[in-house]
């Protein structure tokens, strides 16, 4: 039996320079197939820097997930972007193979879903999968989205049929 988290065993914590290896272990042609395929090695840097420097300009706001233990499990964040001529929080996020399967995409989006509530400004929060994942889609649903419109927008360079998910964010 593989060693995978339980969802109550996934925490959230800021973004390092020790975790680029999430950003590669998550960079292969199974993990990416619904992002259109791996990205060059100098993109997932590229990538990683972004993350690093968000922190300090205050967007995007990327984390690790970990378990209790430290155990890599994924990564998760959100950022500003647009939807429907609106400012939103879109939310994206990368699950590692031992970790599949056992809910802790959906601890570590909803952990992500309360720190963009709590850190954010009100706005709605976005997640946008593809139609063929399955998985993420169902980590919308469970999070608290809700399916408003599939569209087919490129992404990579790559024509992709995306879902849009929704939630409403909460003002303070």
């Amino acid at each position: 039996m593989t060693d995978r988290a339980d969802p109550v065993d996934v925490r959230l914590r800021r973004w390092t320079d020790a975790d680029l290896a999430i950003l590669e272990a998550g960079n292969s042609p199974e993990m990416t197939r619904h992002l259109g395929g791996p990205e060059s090695t100098a993109e997932v840097r590229r990538r990683h820097e972004r993350y690093l420097r968000g922190w300090d300009l205050g967007m995007p706001r990327m984390f690790a997930a970990v378990s209790t233990a430290g155990r890599p499990l994924g990564s998760v964040g959100w950022w500003e972007s647009t939807f429907q001529e609106r400012d939103v929080y879109e939310l994206g996020w990368l699950v590692l193979p031992a970790a599949q399967g056992r809910g802790a995409a959906t601890a570590m989006t909803r952990l992500a879903v309360a720190d963009a509530i709590a850190q954010g400004d009100g706005r709605d929060l976005m997640a946008c999968p593809s139609v063929d994942n399955a998985a993420s889609n169902g980590v919308c649903r469970a999070a608290g989205f809700t399916l408003v419109e599939t569209s087919t927008e490129t992404f990579r360079g790559v024509e992709m049929t995306l879902n849009f998910w929704v939630r409403p964010g909460v003002s303070r």
